[in-house]
């Protein structure tokens, strides 16, 4: 079994450093640009399924893809991005002291952190794990596309990779990213890069 794990496309908020986790964002003119590639990627493997998180950036980062497979995209809440709670919104330098003091307390505690209204890293564990032993169980001898978040795609792939969460912190996923997980007895992840065309500009 394979596994093409592909974070979404950029979207504005990526662009302006802001914490987006369930906000519902657009992809950006970058974004959309990095979606027709990585369908020109995928097009060539024998994709069986695609899996997408709820949220429209994952869906639309999907759509080319899915045009040219002539499959339809799963949406599954599973793969929603890590609630940040009162942090969606804001960047690291915000002028609020108390927002500040939340971007200091996370940076220093990646894996316990809870923004209030947040989630901690274990909570996505708890959720994304039996999705994976879904994956699994359904797509054995198959090749499948899971496009989620930074967070998600982290905890799935210490799942995949039979990894603790602690060691998901080294996955540094970039948008143009696909990381092919091959499940077996060792599992083996092949990171693969795609490069974009110039993206057009968006009329406001």
């Amino acid at each position: 079994m394979r596994v093409f794990l592909a974070r979404h496309g950029e979207t504005e908020w990526n662009a302006e450093r802001r914490l987006q986790g369930r906000t519902d964002t657009r992809l950006s003119p970058r974004g959309e640009a990095q979606a027709l590639a990585l369908a020109g990627l995928l097009a060539v493997e024998p994709i069986t399924a695609i899996y997408t998180s709820t949220l429209r950036r994952t869906r639309d980062t999907a759509q080319p893809l899915a045009l040219q497979l002539g499959l339809e995209p799963q949406a599954r809440p599973e793969m929603d991005e890590m609630s940040y709670g009162v942090l969606e919104g804001h960047q690291p330098d915000d002028p609020d002291v108390a927002i500040q003091a939340l971007f200091a307390a996370r940076k220093a505690d990646r894996m316990g952190f809870r923004a209030p209204g947040g989630e901690t890293y274990a909570e996505v564990r708890a959720r994304v794990a039996p999705f994976g032993a879904e994956l699994r169980a359904r797509h054995a001898g198959e090749a499948i596309v899971v496009i989620g978040h930074r967070a998600s795609n982290r905890v799935l792939w210490s799942v995949l990779m039979e990894r603790s969460l602690a060691e998901c912190f080294a996955l540094k996923h970039k948008h143009e990213q696909v990381l092919e997980i091959r499940l077996g007895p060792v599992p083996e992840c092949i990171d693969h890069r795609y490069a974009i065309a110039a993206p057009e500009a968006r009329e406001s």
